[in-house]
């Protein structure tokens, strides 16, 4: 994603590029001694949090180094997912970083400041990815347990399990109905008789 941004963002503005010093042509990189360690280990500890979430529940390795930003993101079905497409990793970082160091070495100067905005950097949410996975996983599980318990019958027949309580449950249903039927009318006229006993 970062390669054909650059690619867009340097063919956009290339003009204003050689005039103005700016250029986007390669990687973004910033120099992470200029960065503070504390932010560093923010950002490391932010990077490990998604990278499983982005893999969608586990990932392994997941690393990140906060002296030198380097990090491993690996899925445990053996993936690597392009993170650099998220907010709240190592690349995103960088990114922000980079631009907000190109709009610095632009004062006074829209059209420098302009392509160097024009640098998308990622900002996906990883929560979502791992949320949609969990959803998915939670529908596929209710639909087998429930198809599990449609089919479970002991020998003789009768329903077994889940599907024993859902049986007890709609009999009960069906026996007050059937008692409702049968006995509806005396219970209301009683029951209005013993009201207009209490009123007198």
């Amino acid at each position: 994603m970062f390669r054909s941004t650059l690619l867009l963002a340097t063919a956009a503005f290339a003009a204003v590029a050689s005039a103005q010093n700016y250029s986007t042509s390669g990687n973004l990189s910033v120099d992470t001694s200029q960065i503070p360690s504390a932010l560093k280990s923010s950002w490391c500890r932010a990077q490990t949090n998604s990278c499983p979430q982005i893999c969608g529940g586990r990932a392994s390795p997941n690393n990140c180094d906060s002296n030198t930003l380097t990090y491993q993101c690996v899925c445990t079905d053996g993936s690597s997912p392009n993170i650099s497409d998220y907010d709240q990793t190592i690349p995103s970082f960088v990114c922000q970083t980079w631009v907000g160091n190109c709009v610095d070495a632009h004062p006074n100067d829209l059209d420098g400041q302009t392509g160097c905005r024009s640098v998308t950097c990622g900002s996906r949410n990883a929560s979502s990815n791992l949320a949609a996975t969990t959803s998915s996983a939670a529908t596929t599980s209710a639909t087998a347990s429930s198809s599990s318990s449609a089919e479970s019958t002991s020998a003789s027949g009768t329903p077994t399990g889940s599907s024993a309580s859902t049986t007890a449950t709609t009999s009960s249903a069906a026996m007050a109905l059937h008692v409702a039927e049968q006995y509806g009318t005396g219970i209301i006229a009683g029951g209005l008789l013993a009201l207009f006993g209490l009123v007198l």
